[in-house]
């Protein structure tokens, strides 16, 4: 446990990576902040902490006003903004140029990029006033790998990498470090619940990555835990990584290196 509780936003919290990620600041004894667009997700995750110091906020990322409110009530509780995990996102089925509709472009862009930049842009005031934070996105494989994620999806993530990129270069100065967990295959339910918040934007493709992909794109021969993600994002808001800013962590099993 941390001797001083921090405070920690973590969007998309309601499910899989950001879950997970909730779970090992929680376990920490920090004051996590649990933001997501579905109230159920968040109480199902609620209801897997043990800890008194959460607080659970419905929040559309791609609410510019509703997120910079999540902001002022977390600065107003705990005195200060640490810890920005920028989760929240949804995938588009792996949609090529062809299947890629404007409302789908719109809607995964909007959400992944946009929403990370609205996360971002609220907590800089108070982190650079304070002259001290940490701001870590979620990324993805898919910002340096066409297949098999879509051209929204590739799209967004590479985009979440210029932002965090330049945004580390802007508050470094001020004491902030900002970088990228770029996950490879994670075994979440992503598809289902990025169903439910696109809806008919979402394509039917029905691709999937089987077997011999996995055999021969990844060394690790499987797909990450959740809970493996969340430590490479835990150790970024730690003492140990100040010296870590504006890189582009990959904890996807060697994919990579492929």
């Amino acid at each position: 446990m941390t001797t001083q509780p921090r405070s920690v936003i973590i969007t998309g919290a309601g499910a899989g990576i950001g879950a997970a990620v909730a779970k090992a600041f929680a376990e920490a004894g920090d004051r996590v902040y649990l933001a997501d667009l579905s109230s159920d997700r968040l109480k199902a995750t609620a209801a897997d902490l043990d800890s008194s110091l959460m607080s659970l906020h419905q929040v559309d990322v791609t609410d510019a006003a509703a997120v910079d409110a999540l902001v002022d009530v977390v600065k107003r509780e705990s005195g200060s903004v640490d810890v920005l995990v920028s989760n929240a996102g949804v995938f588009d089925a792996a949609a090529g140029i062809e299947a890629t509709t404007h409302a789908l472009w719109e809607r995964v862009i909007g959400i992944n990029l946009t929403g990370t930049f609205n996360v971002v842009k609220a907590v800089t005031g108070p982190m650079v006033e304070q002259r001290a934070g940490r701001i870590i996105s979620i990324g993805s494989i898919a910002a340096q790998r066409a297949m098999p994620d879509g051209l929204a999806y590739c799209t967004s993530k590479a985009g979440i990498e210029g932002l965090i990129r330049r945004t580390a270069y802007d508050l470094g100065p001020h004491g902030i470090t900002a970088n990228v967990v770029a996950p490879g295959v994670v075994r979440t339910d992503i598809r289902a619940t990025s169903t439910e918040i696109l809806g008919d934007v979402v394509p039917d493709t029905n691709v999937r990555i089987g077997d011999s992909v996995m055999d021969s794109l990844i060394p690790a021969r499987r797909g990450a835990d959740p809970s493996e993600i969340a430590a490479a994002v835990f150790f970024l808001a730690g003492p140990g990584a100040g010296y870590i800013n504006g890189d582009v962590i990959h904890v996807d099993g060697g994919w990579i290196a492929a």
